[in-house]
C-alpha cells in the first residue's frame, strides 16, 4: 500500500524537515522517499491512524482518499489567512508569555520519543506549559516545575481550559460581563497595602477601578473557569498600564493607552480564545487528567515527592544564561493576581537559574565561589568562567562585572538539575533541551558562550550519555532587544545510563 504525506502550505526551516523525516521514521515505521509535495511511504500497512498524529505534515492520501493530520486542523482554527506556521493553537494562545517553546518542536520530539497514553513526561522548566499542552494533545501524561508562580498559574490554566466545555467558558465569561456591568460604580475592594501601592503606581486610576472590578466578578462568578479567564485579563494589563508595553524592563511608557476600553479587549480575547479551545476539542475529543504544573526549583527539592524512576521522557527548554527577566516582564500580572507580594518580586527574580540579577552580597559570594570553584564545575566550564572574569575592564559596569558569577551560578544550577531529573528517570529514558547560544561584551570585546556544549558536558559529568547536538535555525527578532536576542539554538538531547 501507498500513503502520500503532503507538506502543510507555508516555509520550513531545515530543522524541521529533519524532525518530519525522524518523526515519520519513528510513528509510521515504512520506507519514504520525498517527492516535490511531500513523501511518498511504502509498507505492507501505513497506518493512516498513526500517520494523522505527525506535526509537519497536513494531509495524507491514500488513492482517492484524504485525510487531514490532527495538527493541521488544530493549527487552521488559530491561522491568518498569511501562509504562516500557527502557534497560538488550541491553549497556546491563552497568554504572550515571553520565551515561549515553539509548540511543532515540543510535538514532534514527544512522537520521535514515542509520548502517549499511559506515558510520563517531565517538563523541569516548563514556563507557561507548552510541552503539558502538546503532551495532553497526545493523551499523555505531563508533570512540569517552574520556580515562577506565574508560569505555573498558566500552565495550569491551559491545562483546565483543555477539559472544561465550550458552554461551561462561555457561561463563565457571560456571567463575569455581566457581573462587572452591574457593579460598574462598586468600590474595587481594595486593602491598604503594598500591593495597592505598588498597582497604585502603574495604572490610571480608572483602569485601576476596572482590572479591580473584573478580578472580583472573575473570582466571584467564573466558578471552575476562573484561572482561564484570568489569565487573559492578565495578558492585558501591560497593553494597558503606565509601563512600556514594548519593553520587558521597568520604563514608563511614552505613548497612549489602547483607545479600546479594557472590559471590551477582553471580551475580545475570551471570544477568540474559547473559540480556538473549542475547535481543539472538536479534533481531539475529552480531555481529563492531562497534567499539572509545581511551583518549585527542579535543582533542590521539587521532584523530591517524585517516585524514583517515575517519567519516561523529559523535554524543557531551559532558561539560558543571563536569561529574559522572566519574573520582572509578569510582575504587574504577579501583584494582580496576588501571586507573590510585590516585595518579592525582585528577590525571586534573582533566584531563577539563569537570572542575570544579582545584589552586592550575592555577588561577591558568587565570586568568591567562582574564583575557588567551590563549586567543584568541570574544568572546561570553570575556565570560560574565569576567561570572563580576567577580561573585566574599567569600562564594564556593574551588570558586566556580574556576568562570570551569574554564568557560574548557572552552570552549577543546570549541574544540579540534571542530577535532580536524572534520579526522577526510567533507565534509557531520552531528554531533550533546546538550548540557546549566548555571548557578552566585556571591555568592548564580544565573548560567544557555546552554551548548549557547556551543559552536554555537564549532563555527562553527572551521568547522562550525550545522544545528539543538533542546530535549530531561529527567527531573526526585531525591537528593542534585539542586540540581546538568542541568535542560535541547539537541540540536545540525552540518554540516561
Amino acid at each position: 500500500m501507498i500513503m502520500h504525506l503532503s507538506w502543510h502550505d507555508y516555509a520550513y526551516f531545515p530543522y524541521e524537515r529533519d524532525l518530519a523525516l525522524r518523526e515519520v521514521a519513528a510513528i509510521v515505521g515504512c520506507q519514504f522517499d520525498p517527492d516535490s509535495g511531500g513523501l511518498m511511504v511504502r509498507g505492507s500497512e501505513p497506518s493512516s491512524e498513526q500517520a494523522r498524529r505527525l506535526t509537519y505534515f497536513s494531509a495524507l492520501s491514500f488513492g482517492s482518499s484524504r485525510m487531514r493530520t490532527i495538527q493541521s486542523e488544530l493549527e487552521q482554527a488559530a491561522r491568518s489567512a498569511s501562509k504562516r506556521q500557527a502557534t497560538r493553537y488550541s491553549a497556546h494562545g491563552l497568554h504572550e508569555y515571553k520565551g515561549k517553546f515553539n509548540p511543532q518542536v515540543a510535538r514532534a520530539i514527544l512522537n520521535i520519543f514515542g509520548a502517549g497514553p499511559g506515558k510520563k513526561i517531565l517538563d523541569p522548566f516548563c514556563g507557561s506549559g507548552t510541552t503539558l499542552v502538546e503532551s495532553a494533545h497526545l493523551g499523555a501524561e505531563a508533570t512540569g516545575i517552574d520556580i515562577n508562580p506565574m508560569a505555573v498559574f498558566l500552565s495550569n490554566a491551559k491545562l483546565l481550559s483543555l477539559t472544561v466545555s465550550e458552554t461551561d467558558l462561555k457561561t463563565a465569561a457571560t456571567k463575569v460581563r455581566k457581573d462587572f456591568e452591574r457593579h460598574r460604580s462598586r468600590d474595587a475592594g481594595f486593602d491598604a497595602g503594598e500591593r495597592r501601592r505598588y498597582l497604585e503606581a502603574w495604572f490610571e486610576p480608572s483602569i485601576l477601578a476596572t482590572i479591580e472590578r473584573l478580578r472580583i466578578a472573575i473570582t466571584e462568578k467564573a466558578g471552575i473557569c476562573a484561572p482561564v479567564l484570568l489569565a487573559l485579563a492578565s495578558d492585558l494589563l501591560r497593553d494597558y498600564s503606565l509601563q512600556d508595553p514594548a519593553d520587558l524592563r521597568i520604563r514608563r511608557r511614552t505613548s497612549p493607552p489602547p483607545s479600546v476600553p479594557f472590559i471590551e479587549a477582553f471580551a475580545a480575547a475570551c471570544d477568540r480564545f474559547i473559540d480556538r479551545i473549542a475547535a481543539a476539542q472538536a479534533v481531539l475529543g475529552e480531555m481529563r487528567g492531562a497534567g499539572k504544573a509545581i511551583l518549585g526549583d527542579v535543582t533542590t527539592g521539587a521532584l523530591n515527592d517524585a517516585r524514583a524512576g517515575a517519567f519516561d521522557m523529559a523535554i524543557t527548554s531551559p532558561p539560558y544564561a543571563m536569561a529574559l527577566p522572566y519574573v520582572d516582564t509578569q510582575r504587574l500580572s504577579l501583584a494582580w493576581l496576588g501571586l507573590i507580594g510585590p516585595e518579592r518580586i525582585r528577590p525571586l527574580e534573582s533566584e531563577l537559574v539563569g537570572s542575570r540579577e544579582f545584589g552586592k552580597a550575592g555577588r561577591s559570594r558568587w565570586e568568591r565561589r567562582l574564583s575557588e570553584n567551590a563549586d567543584r564545575l568541570p574544568e572546561a566550564q570553570h575556565r570560560i568562567c574565569m576567561r570572563l572574569s580576567k577580561a573585566l575592564g574599567p569600562s564594564d559596569g556593574f551588570r558586566r562585572q556580574a556576568v562570570p558569577p551569574l554564568l557560574y551560578r548557572y552552570l552549577v544550577s543546570m549541574r544540579d538539575s540534571f542530577s535532580k531529573v536524572a534520579e526522577a528517570m526510567k533507565q534509557e529514558a531520552p531528554y531533550a533541551l533546546i538550548v540557546g547560544h549566548n555571548h557578552t561584551v566585556l571591555s568592548n570585546v564580544r565573548f560567544d558562550i557555546d552554551t548548549p556544549a557547556h551543559l552536554a558536558a555537564l549532563a555527562e559529568s553527572v551521568g547522562w550519555r550525550i545522544e545528539e547536538t543538533t542546530s535549530l535555525q531561529t527567527y531573526r527578532r526585531y525591537g528593542l532587544h534585539a542586540s540581546n536576542a538568542v541568535e542560535a539554538e541547539t537541540l540536545l538531547v540525552l540518554r540516561k545510563l
